[in-house]
């Protein structure tokens, strides 16, 4: 029997925070964002598999990249959310096994649909990790099966599979411990949330131990006008969409709010796409701001806590004393 192993918040957060690293950049620049991202307390760093080569240039391919992330972190987890097809699962799990072991037991699994199935692909590698036998029968009989290799953890690394097309919430309720949902509208992502809560229950898995993630577009600055100009110079956001509509945009006490709504919907994990801007460190502070609190006290939609009346004199103000 699978011992599920959910994100959930760490303490003193809303969720947990991630970033994804942009495989576009040259190696010492993703180096230096995961550095960035460790020294202001980021939970993990995530990269993913791109088939389709980026406008002007190559990407890092993504096993690689996170590699390169790995090198100068220690503490910050190391995540990559992969397409089944173009790894065998014996291939995937030694890497895995070897990287995991590497780097601390930092390593997070995630798996997009490929054109075989997923579910199935996941259940070898998950096997392959703890040293369990997979069947390899095939039209000619049964098969020798290849050698398993050991996670550094009993039970591998965590896993989490991407909710979209063919892949189901049921089959992703048998072997996930996160499902990851598709960024949308507030309203659409808290029905969503809502169906894949319902629908754990309904297959008789406690939905206490069904992580829920969601990969959204994040611009954020001191002025909107400022997350406005970070967000339009990156052409990722043409595609995946514009952090105003179906992210996190505008000042931070306007991306707090926005994370509250998240929390509260039943979002666990946020792997934030952020800006390709030179001061992305600035973005990647202010992240990490946003998502201090708990759901027991910061409510969507409370009025904020008035600010302090400003000292005697400040501003040119004679003092009264």
């Amino acid at each position: 029997m699978t011992t599920f192993r959910p994100t959930v918040a760490p303490p003193g957060r809303l969720v947990r925070l991630g970033v994804l690293l942009d495989t576009r950049n040259p190696s010492s620049r993703l180096r230096e964002v995961a550095r960035m991202c460790e020294r202001a307390g980021v939970d993990a760093v995530w990269v993913s598999d791109h088939r389709v080569p980026a406008e002007g240039g190559p990407r890092l391919e993504a096993w690689t990249a996170l590699t390169l992330a790995g090198l100068d972190t220690s503490r910050v987890r190391l995540g990559v959310m992969l397409d089944s097809a173009l790894r065998p699962p014996a291939l995937l799990a030694a890497l895995a096994a070897t990287l995991d072991a590497a780097r601390g037991g930092r390593l997070e699994l995630g798996f997009s649909a490929g054109p075989g199935d997923v579910v199935e692909y996941v259940t070898s590698v998950r096997k392959l990790l703890a040293r369990d036998h997979v069947d390899r029968t095939g039209a000619d009989g049964p098969r020798e099966p290849g050698p398993a290799v050991a996670s550094a953890r009993p039970d591998g690394p965590a896993l989490s599979l991407e909710v979209r097309g063919a892949v189901t919430v049921a089959a992703a309720l048998t072997v996930a411990d996160d499902i990851v949902v598709p960024a949308a509208p507030m309203s659409d992502l808290r029905a969503s949330v809502a169906r894949i809560r319902w629908e754990c229950a309904a297959a008789g898995r406690d939905p206490g131990s069904l992580g829920v993630a969601v990969e959204l577009p994040v611009s954020i600055g001191r002025t909107s006008a400022e997350a406005r100009a970070r967000a339009s110079v990156d052409a990722r956001f043409q595609a995946i969409g514009h952090p105003s509509t179906a992210g996190i945009f505008g000042t931070l006490e306007q991306g707090q709010d926005r994370v509250i709504e998240l929390a509260h919907a039943g979002i666990t994990d946020l792997r934030c796409v952020l800006p390709d801007v030179p001061d992305v460190g600035d973005v990647i502070a202010q992240l990490t701001a946003m998502v201090v609190g708990t759901v027991d006290v910061l409510i969507p939609n409370s009025p904020r806590s008035k600010a302090p009346d400003p000292p005697a004199g400040w501003g040119g103000r004679p003092s009264r004393h």
